[in-house]
C-alpha cells in the first residue's frame, strides 16, 4: 500500500489529495473484488421482489402497506393485501435485465411472501478468512491494513447474487466516497447539502464504495457497500459478559452512547438495532455503528453515499421496517405499534444475569420488594430514569443467587431478524390460525419453536372465546402476537425459522411451555407481564384483564416415553403404488 492511504482518515483534503486517495481506494477495490465469492439459495424471482424495497415511492407509507407487486411495461405497480393499486414507479436498469432473462414474471402479481430465506455463505480463501472479524446475514466484516493504518471492511449485501458464480466483480462498477468530499451534519432539514454525520461516539467510515450493476448508467440502484471504517478494540457485549468493565468505565459509555445517539436524532436519524453488539470501544469510547436498520427523515443522498442509511422508502417509514434483534427492538419497529425499548441501558449497570433476569424473569410483589430494596441500597429510587441513574447510582446491581435460566446468552439472539421473513411466512398460510400450511413453512429442527406458535394460537382462542373479541381490523394477528412473545416478551433464537445464514450452526434455544405461559402471566421486574403487553399491541386495545394457566394431568395412567409435538401437518398428493391409492 503506498502511503498515499496516510490521508484516509483525514476529514479535510484539498482537490489534488482527494483524487490521489481515490485513485489508490480504486486500485484496490479492483484487486479486492475478485476475492469475495458466495453461494446464494436465492432465485431470480426474489432478486426482482426484492428490489422493490429499494425503491423510493411517492407515499413512503406505502412501503410498509405493500404485499403485492406487477411489472408491466415499463413501470412497476405495487399493491396491498387485497391487491388494490397503491402507486406506480418507473423500472430500474436492474429490474429490465431480470424480466429480459425471465419474460413470465411480466404482467403477473409477484408477492413479498414468494422471497426465499437466504442460506447460502461466503467461499472465501485462505487469506480473507484469516482477517474476519465478524459474519452476519448481509454483511462481513474483515481486517485491512492501508499503508500503516489499520482499518475495518466491511462487505453489505442488498442484491442476493452480488459476489456470486451469477453476478461476479466483472459485471459491477463502483463509485468511492470520501469521508473528505462531506461536511459534518449539524441538522435534520430535508435538504440535500453534502454533509454525514461526524461524532466521537459514531464510528467513523472513512470511505464508501457504492457498487452498482454495469449497466445502471443512472447508478440509480446501489446494489452493495464496501465500507472502510475505523478499526476498534472490542464490542460492549463481550465486555459486560465478562465483567471487564467498572463503574466509572460503564458510565462513560452511557454518557457517550446517549450522546451519540442524541446527536443522530438531531440530524434526522433513528437507530433501530440498539445492540450492545453495535456498540464498539476505542480507548474506551463507546462508537455507535452498524446502520443498516435506520431511519432517515432528511432524504440526503449524502447519508447513502457513505454508508449511513440504505435506498428506499423502506428507511424512511420505521413501520416498514419489520427488523430487529431479539430483546433489544421496540414494537414500531416490528409491527408498527407505538412503544420504545432501551434494554441496553439496563445492562450498562447491572452484571450479566441479573439484567437478564430483571428484564425477563417472572416474579411475584414479594419479590419485587426484595428487589426495591437490592436496588436502593445502589443509590438509584428509579432504575428507569437514565439521568438519574447515572447520576447517582453507587455500585453496579447485583442480585444474590440468581440464576442462569433467565441469560438468555444464544450466539443467535445477537443477530438481526428481518421479521418480514416471518410474515412472509405466515402469509403463506390459507388463514392466520396457522391451519392448513404449505409444506416446510417451519423448520423447528430442536428448537421447539412449536411452543410460543401453541401458545399464540391460544391466546388467540382466549381473545376470541373468553373476551368475546372480533379482530375486525386485524391488530392482533398471528403474526403480530408471535413476533411480540419471541422478540420482546420472552426474546427467543429465531433459529428454527431457518434464519441462520450459516449451515453449520446448531445450537438452538429451546422453549419450553410452563416457562412461556408463566412469562404471559406474571410481570418482571421492569416489564409488565407478556399478556399486558400483547393486550396493547392493537387499536382498539383489548378489554383489561388478566391472564392465567392452570396444569393439569390429562391421564394419570400414561407413560411418557419422549415429549412428542404436532404444529402443522402436510397431506402428499395421492399417489398409486402397486395398483394401490395412497394418500
Amino acid at each position: 500500500m503506498l502511503t498515499e492511504f496516510c490521508f484516509l482518515a483525514a476529514l479535510t483534503l484539498n482537490d489534488d489529495e482527494r483524487a490521489v486517495l481515490r485513485t489508490e481506494i480504486n486500485d484496490w477495490v479492483k484487486i479486492f473484488l475478485p476475492k469475495l465469492e458466495r453461494k446464494s439459495t436465492k432465485e431470480e424471482k426474489c432478486r426482482l421482489i426484492a428490489s422493490v424495497g429499494r425503491q423510493e415511492f411517492g407515499d413512503k407509507w406505502t412501503a410498509e402497506i405493500w404485499r403485492f407487486c406487477m411489472f408491466v411495461g415499463k413501470e412497476g405497480i405495487i399493491f396491498n393485501d387485497e391487491k388494490k393499486e397503491l402507486e406506480k414507479f418507473k423500472i430500474t436498469s436492474f429490474q429490465k435485465k431480470i424480466l429480459r432473462r425471465n419474460p413470465n414474471f411480466k404482467n403477473v402479481f409477484l408477492g413479498r411472501f414468494e422471497i426465499k430465506e437466504e442460506t447460502g455463505f461466503w467461499k472465501l480463501n485462505d487469506e480473507l478468512k484469516n482477517k474476519i472479524i465478524s459474519e452476519g446475514g448481509e454483511a462481513i466484516i474483515f481486517l485491512e491494513k492501508f499503508g500503516n493504518l489499520e482499518a475495518a471492511v466491511r462487505i453489505h449485501i442488498f442484491d442476493a447474487f452480488l459476489f456470486t458464480t451469477n453476478f461476479g466483480a466483472n459485471e459491477l462498477k463502483w463509485k468511492t466516497n470520501l469521508i473528505s468530499d462531506f461536511q459534518k451534519a449539524e441538522d435534520k432539514n430535508k435538504d440535500d447539502k453534502a454533509v454525514v454525520p461526524i461524532h466521537e461516539n459514531i464510528v467513523q467510515n472513512y470511505a464508501n464504495v457504492e457498487l452498482f450493476q454495469n449497466d445502471d448508467e443512472n447508478e440509480e440502484d446501489c446494489l452493495g457497500w464496501i465500507t472502510i471504517l475505523e478499526k476498534c478494540d472490542t464490542n460492549v457485549r463481550n465486555e459486560l459478559k465478562n465483567e471487564n468493565l467498572d463503574l466509572g468505565e460503564r458510565k462513560k459509555i452511557a454518557i457517550g452512547l446517549k450522546n451519540g445517539f442524541d446527536y443522530l436524532a438531531n440530524v434526522g436519524i433513528e437507530h433501530y438495532d440498539k445492540k450492545l453488539e453495535n456498540f464498539l470501544l476505542l480507548g474506551g469510547v463507546a462508537k455507535i455503528c452498524d446502520f443498516g436498520l435506520v431511519r432517515e427523515i432528511t432524504g440526503r443522498r449524502s447519508y447513502r453515499q457513505m454508508g449511513y442509511c440504505r435506498r428506499g422508502s423502506k428507511y424512511r417509514n420505521y413501520r416498514a421496517l419489520f427488523s430487529g434483534s431479539p430483546g433489544f427492538s421496540n414494537q414500531v419497529q416490528l409491527i408498527g405499534k407505538f412503544g420504545g425499548e432501551e434494554n441496553y441501558f439496563c445492562f450498562l449497570f447491572c452484571d450479566w444475569r441479573t439484567c437478564w433476569s430483571l428484564l425477563y424473569r417472572p416474579i411475584d410483589e414479594k419479590e419485587i420488594k426484595i428487589f426495591d430494596k437490592i436496588i436502593q441500597k445502589c443509590n438509584i429510587q428509579n432504575i428507569k430514569n437514565e439521568s438519574h441513574v447515572i447520576e447517582n447510582i453507587s455500585k453496579i446491581i447485583s442480585l444474590p443467587n440468581v440464576s442462569n435460566t433467565f441469560s438468555l446468552d444464544d450466539p443467535n439472539l445477537t443477530k438481526s431478524c428481518q421479521m418480514s421473513n416471518l410474515k412472509q411466512q405466515m402469509t403463506k398460510c390459507v388463514n392466520l390460525d396457522i391451519k392448513n400450511l404449505t409444506q416446510n413453512i417451519l423448520d423447528q429442527k430442536w428448537s421447539n419453536l412449536c411452543v410460543p406458535i401453541s401458545v399464540t394460537t391460544l391466546l388467540r382462542f382466549s381473545m376470541k372465546n373468553d373476551l368475546s373479541f372480533v379482530d375486525i381490523d386485524n391488530s392482533y394477528t398471528f403474526e403480530k402476537i408471535l413476533t411480540n412473545l419471541t422478540m420482546m416478551v420472552y426474546p427467543r433464537s429465531l433459529a428454527g425459522l431457518n434464519l441462520n445464514p450459516k449451515n453449520e450452526e446448531n445450537k438452538f434455544q429451546t422453549n419450553d411451555v410452563e416457562t412461556l405461559l408463566e412469562r404471559i402471566c406474571k410481570r418482571t421486574y421492569l416489564k409488565e407481564s407478556g399478556w399486558e403487553i400483547v393486550r396493547l399491541i392493537g387499536w382498539p386495545e383489548l378489554v383489561k384483564s388478566t391472564c392465567e394457566y392452570k396444569k393439569v394431568m390429562l391421564n394419570e395412567n400414561f407413560v411418557f416415553s419422549r415429549p412428542l409435538s404436532v404444529t402443522g401437518a402436510y397431506f402428499l398428493p395421492t399417489r398409486r403404488i402397486d395398483g394401490i391409492d395412497l394418500r
